[in-house]
Order: structure tokens, then sequence, then C-alpha cells
């Protein structure tokens, strides 16, 4: 597993040993950092959701999202994750690009967050598949106010589970890669 684009371009990154962390495919990343570029226009003022403002690998397993994000410009990212082994990898992976000044690695459930300081402009959601996380997730991220109108929330599903189905989000894009579903969205503010 490689960063895929950005100032970092071609570093390989650890990932947690075992079945429990399924890591996006570079491919996958590759595809959805091409679809983040452009996002911009599901917003009517010149906010860009992956430059301006921190960033949230919520299901953060090796990290890999929310340091490719810091690749491609993103100027802070944090991660979640609740196994001890990701959140230690996720720090030899901030310590082998050197972003330790704009990145935080925290144990923590995404469905039973920390309390934001700002909210995020843009938050990564890659849960275990078939554990019905998403929805739960972003409901407990949004009363802990990591989500307002702004953040731009992907999140990544097996094709076969539902598609996001909280009041008030509003579907942005949504692509199929294989054995993975991305959906992009916002929740109306």
């Amino acid at each position: 597993m490689r960063i895929v684009g950005g100032s970092h371009r071609g570093r390989v990154l650890n990932a947690p040993e075992g079945r429990d962390t399924r890591p996006t495919l570079d491919r996958v990343r590759e595809a959805l950092f091409n679809i983040l570029s452009h996002a911009s226009r599901w917003y009517e003022d010149d906010f860009h959701p992956l430059y301006d403002g921190v960033v949230l690998d919520a299901y953060a397993g090796s990290g890999a999202l929310g340091l490719e994000a810091l690749s491609r410009g993103a100027s802070k990212a944090v991660f979640f994750d609740t196994d001890r082994k990701a959140i230690a990898i996720v720090e030899q992976n901030i310590d082998t690009l050197k972003v330790g000044n704009q990145a935080k690695a925290q144990r923590a459930d995404a469905t039973k967050p920390p309390r934001a300081i700002e909210p995020a402009s843009m938050i990564f959601l890659d849960p275990p598949y078939g554990k019905d996380l998403l929805e739960p997730s972003i409901s407990a991220l949004a009363t802990a106010g990591w989500i307002d109108a702004n953040t731009l929330i992907i999140a990544e599903r097996d094709p076969r589970d539902p598609q996001i189905g909280l009041a008030g989000f509003e579907l942005c894009d949504s692509r199929k890669y294989g054995r993975c579903q991305i959906d992009i969205g916002r929740m109306a503010g």
C-alpha cells in the first residue's frame, strides 16, 4: 500500500496485520481523490473541503485515507480507531511521512467520538462491512460537533448494503469499485 498522489506520492505505508482491517485499494483511493479534487462544485462559495479545514479519518486502519488527504494538500488530519494496533500503525505512518505537526491519531470510537474542537471539513468513514455502523457514526459525529453543513462525508460500504438513509443526508455522488461502494454526501444545514 502506498500514497498515490501529492507531495508524498509513492511512499509506502504500513498496514495492520490480520483480517480485521480492510485497507482501501490504491486504485480506489486514486479514483476517489480524483473526484474529491473537484469537490468545490458541491458548494456555492470558494470552500473546498480537502484544503479548507480538518480531515477526519474515523475508521483509520492504516490511516491511508487521511494521509492521502495530507499528501494532496489538507492542512490537518485526525485519525480515530478503536484498535490499539491500528493506532500504532497510523502513528508509524505519520512518523514515516514526517507529518506529526499536521496529524493526530487517537484511540476513539466513531459511534462514541470525543467532542470536536471544530467541525471537520471532510470525514472518511470506512467501517467494517456488515455491521451497520455508517448511520450511527454520522449521527454520533454530528452530535459531537464533527459535522456541520460544510462537512463532506465519504462513506465506504459493501455495495449490497443500503445507502445512507439518515434524514437530511444529501448524496452528492456514488461510485462502485468492485466489492466497494463509495457514497459522498453532506448533511443539510
